[in-house]
């Protein structure tokens, strides 16, 4: 099963101990850490000097060919500051943003052909742009947090990202088409307006964007009213059939225009399933598709039929939800739970890839725990999960899988950091890769 085990790099940054957690490589809401084009896949990462690196290997058995950028360092202390990649296959570009929690923006691409014709070029930080915070000339991106980079069907890029703060920000979208001028930002296409409660503003926390095999565009989201974790209520659902521009409730009906019209706490039929606010929920975790275009969404919460709400992240478990083909969701709580997992789908089975730290509140230190893999058949509605890989090492943060080698190959490809022998010791970033058998 487990095919290969391969070291990115063998000193990787971990602090001692931190806010939100101790490791920047292995984060839920680092999309895409690690990504293949091609024959080639390629990672970026924090080294233990606080520079973000990028590195890449020729499959399946390459080493790890690894380069450092010395012109920035990190912010040290939040973890929230990962870097991130996005890979255009139109012109073989790839985009780097890395330390944003509400900061401007941080961004290099390389040369055209990168990734595309990776063994034509030279593998060095001389490949790389300089580093901006404009994706469009004049127009500099500030309060961003969150950038997440999306592969379109046709093979051009998006951009995701929050404008704002917890409980105080809108999500924006912005559009790479290298022959059409390159980046056009397009705007907010959620907003954190309107009253609820007592609070006149919130963000949402999006599990993440995925195309389905129609071109359909997908994404669910939690509300969160204020920077209190327990201010998290309610999943939410929309969706795209023009890529963004225009976004539907689960009804069909247009609830959505970016840049002009973004949905909000009232748009019509997006809320799917209700999760009350102060019952106590995590926000960013992770969602999927299927063969036949369902939406998989998996949160690690308070379980529903609990006697009373809990601020104790060790009563929260696994939910995971899902939207049928007629628009109506169900629910179903995993017998498996631990840190914030990443859902996958093979045909119409499910697999979830996590950790499980001996003490689940990881803000201050991170205690680490065994990586697992579970997978659960659509055959009983995903109802009976089971076990087909444990760890005997322990891991920090939340690992990270390459959704693009799963999809083309159905290789597992886990970005996992290892943990350190002791506290903010640099430790070994893996990348491990599974032929899993369903």
């Amino acid at each position: 099963m487990l095919m290969k085990d391969s070291i990115v790099d063998p000193k990787a940054l971990n602090l001692r101990e931190g806010q939100f957690g101790t490791t920047f490589n292995g984060q839920t809401f680092q999309i895409d850490a690690l990504a293949t084009l091609n024959d080639w896949q390629f990672t970026t990462y924090i080294d233990f000097m606080g520079r973000v690196c990028v590195a890449r290997r020729k499959l399946p058995d390459g080493d790890w060919q690894s380069i450092s950028f010395d012109d920035y360092v990190i912010d040290h202390t939040d973890v929230h500051n990962v870097p991130v990649l996005g890979i255009c296959p139109i012109d073989g570009t790839i985009h780097l943003a890395f330390d944003h929690h509400n900061s401007p923006l941080h961004y290099r691409v390389s040369q055209p052909g990168a990734a595309t014709s990776p063994e034509s070029v030279g593998w060095s930080t001389d490949l790389f742009g300089a580093i901006t915070s404009e994706l469009v000339g004049g127009v500099e991106l500030t309060k961003l947090t969150y950038p997440i980079f999306v592969t379109m069907p046709d093979g051009a890029l998006q951009m995701y990202y929050r404008i704002g703060m917890s409980g105080d920000g809108d999500t924006h979208l912005a559009e790479y088409r290298p022959h059409a001028g390159g980046w056009k930002v397009l705007g907010a296409f959620v907003s954190g307006q309107g009253k609820f409660v007592d609070s006149t503003s919130r963000n949402a926390y999006h599990n993440g964007f995925d195309f389905d095999a129609a071109g359909r565009l997908h994404t669910t989201w939690v509300w969160r009213e204020s920077i209190n974790l327990l201010s998290n209520h309610d999943l939410q659902y929309a969706y795209s059939d023009d890529n963004g521009y225009t976004w539907s409730n689960r009804e069909g009906t247009r609830v959505g225009v970016t840049g002009h019209e973004p949905m909000h706490l009232r748009s019509r039929g997006i809320t799917v399933r209700p999760i009350a606010y102060g019952w106590g929920m995590m926000n960013q975790l992770t969602q999927t598709l299927d063969d036949r275009g369902r939406i998989h969404v998996v949160l690690w919460q308070q379980p529903p039929t609990a006697p009373e709400a809990s601020a104790d992240l060790g009563t929260w478990r696994y939910v995971h939800y899902w939207g049928d083909e007629h628009g109506n969701w169900h629910q179903h709580q995993l017998p498996y739970f631990g840190r914030k997992p990443t859902v996958l789908a093979s045909g119409d089975d499910l697999v979830l890839v996590f950790t499980k730290s001996v003490d689940p509140d990881y803000h201050g230190k991170d205690s680490g725990g065994p990586l697992y893999v579970i997978t659960a058949s659509s055959a009983d509605e995903w109802s009976t999960w089971r076990e087909i890989y444990r760890s005997s090492d322990a891991f920090v943060g939340e690992p990270r899988v390459d959704k693009h080698r799963w999809q083309d190959s159905a290789v597992l490809s886990i970005y996992a950091q290892q943990a350190p022998a002791a506290p903010g010791e640099p430790s070994p970033l893996h990348v491990m890769d599974f032929d899993l058998e369903l």
